[in-house]
């Protein structure tokens, strides 16, 4: 020992005695002896058991087994080693169970040897005592660990400070196949562990276990037939009361089968996002394509209108002629908005579509857009709008946010027809603008409230009303690019209010 550590050689070899040398041993190893004398009925006790029985040197040592510090039965067990060393004439040892005063257990080994005279006689008995408490605690906690983890259809192993593996549930012989014998003082990474083996995992497990003492994750094991076997690790060191490290307890779990599902799942999603971005193409290209004669046949109807007035026909066949023209001009319109919401739809879904944000006055633009479409065409009603929110300055995209709020209001009033107008109301918590959009019109049925916002979906008791399923879908997607959220609550037949929250 250096001198940091309390004395150094020289200190060391000027003891007087080879007694005090003994005691430090002793000490450190938690050894203790005694000697008892037949003739004397007199027992001689080291320095060391005056310690772990914790008494004073006045303590009658001859006393020992009429106290409280065994049970009935360990007294028993220890007459009954006295009595094999004096028939046998030979040392044996047994461990006993000490109860402290205090309620507290301590734990020995005493190993007993016949004392001789000169003719061969025994004329008494010297006793080793060890201190296996901290051994003993750490083998009850192991056991009833053990026993918890008997109980579980999980693998679980115990392993020493070394990763050593020192005992394995059924489990672990059962999806694993390796008998216990196989398996014991190895370490499992020899022999669990595979070329397809993820060696970050595996670095990942040793830094985790080095810096917190637990680790918890996936691995990819072999079994011992060659199979792979994904487990799900929970792995966690266990320390005794000094915070020394004595065993790593592994919980692991077959997860293959989960496995499996989300690979087969990763290719399904792999193969639908290669259709899909086939079906957008496909779409974009049709939707392009369409454009043109879609407005061919706006300017050549718009054509005729001019012709129509030049022309000496009659009046019946003029305002036949214009009904069927506002029919077409309806329906080219209508197909035209299908047509460009069908490409914001693949613009946003391609991450193509881009937000032209500027800072404006949130009253401002709400104001303006009121203005303009309080009152849409062929509504006898007129948009019911408060402004109940402080005013504040908001970065957004103006054209597609107020391509949003048309969508709603439409919505709201072509649902609500013969009903009253539609209540918009903005007010403003934790830097939100809430905007509230309540009617009192034909509702949603319960059943088709989860698919509103997707593609092409109309609930069941919209049919009848002209529309593509899109602008719900478009106006979510808008607004969660601009960091906010759209959601609505509704009744059959009790109208239908949507909210969107748009932060500042």
């Amino acid at each position: 020992m250096n001198s940091r550590s309390g004395f150094n050689l020289k200190s060391f070899d000027s003891f007087e005695s080879q007694q005090k040398r003994l005691h430090l041993l002793s000490k450190a190893a938690e050894i203790g002896d005694w000697c008892y004398t037949f003739s004397t009925n007199f027992t001689v006790w080291s320095e060391y058991l005056y310690q772990f029985y914790e008494v004073g040197k006045d303590f009658e040592c001859s006393h020992l087994l009429e106290s409280t510090y065994y049970s009935e039965s360990e007294k028993e067990k220890m007459r009954a080693l006295i009595a094999r060393v004096t028939t046998h004439k030979e040392e044996q040892s047994e461990e006993f169970l000490v109860n402290m005063p205090d309620g507290r257990v301590k734990w020995h080994t005493t190993t007993l040897y016949p004392m001789r005279d000169t003719g061969g006689d025994i004329i008494g008995l010297y006793g080793v005592l060890q201190n296996i408490s901290a051994r003993k605690k750490n083998e009850l906690e192991l056991q009833r660990m053990a026993s918890v983890a008997e109980k579980t259809n999980g693998i679980v192993m115990i392993t020493d400070p070394e990763r050593k593996i020192i005992w394995i549930n059924h489990s672990f012989e059962e999806i694993l196949g390796y008998k216990a014998e196989e398996v014991m003082g190895i370490d499992p990474a020899a022999f669990l562990q595979g070329t397809e083996t993820s060696r970050a995992t595996i670095h990942e497990i040793a830094r985790s276990l080095k810096s917190t003492g637990a680790f918890s994750g996936e691995i990819l094991n072999y079994t011992k037939s060659g199979e792979k076997i994904w487990l799900y690790l929970n792995i966690a060191a266990v320390h005794d009361d000094l915070g020394k490290l004595i065993n790593y307890v592994a919980v692991e779990n077959d997860i293959t089968l989960i496995k499996m599902a989300e690979q087969r799942l990763q290719k399904a999603m792999e193969k639908e996002r290669e259709l899909n971005r086939f079906k957008t193409q496909f779409v974009n290209l049709a939707s392009h394509q369409f454009r043109t004669p879609l407005a061919t046949i706006r300017s050549s109807v718009d054509l005729l209108d001019l012709k129509m007035e030049s022309a000496h026909l009659g009046a019946d066949f003029i305002a036949l002629f214009r009904k069927h023209k506002a029919i077409m001009a309806e329906e080219t319109t209508r197909m035209t908005e299908l047509m460009e919401n069908i490409l914001d739809i693949g613009r946003i879904d391609e991450g193509k579509i881009e937000l032209s944000k500027k800072d404006v006055s949130f009253k401002q633009f709400m104001d303006t857009f009121v203005a303009a479409n309080a009152e849409p065409n062929g509504q006898q009603r007129k948009l019911d709008y408060r402004f109940n929110a402080p005013d504040r300055i908001i970065s957004m995209d103006e054209i597609l946010l107020r391509n949003v709020l048309r969508n709603i209001v439409s919505n709201a009033f072509k649902y609500s027809e013969q009903k009253p107008s539609p209540n918009l109301n903005v007010s403003f918590q934790d830097d939100t603008f809430f905007i509230t959009l309540r009617d009192q019109g034909i509702g949603i049925p319960e059943k088709d409230q989860p698919f509103l916002f997707q593609s092409f979906f109309r609930a069941s008791n919209a049919k009848i009303f002209p529309g593509s399923g899109l602008g719900l879908m478009i106006a979510k997607k808008l607004i969660v690019l601009h960091g906010g959220d759209i959601s609505f609550e509704s009744q059959l037949n009790n109208g239908c209010t949507v909210t969107i929250q748009l932060p500042i």
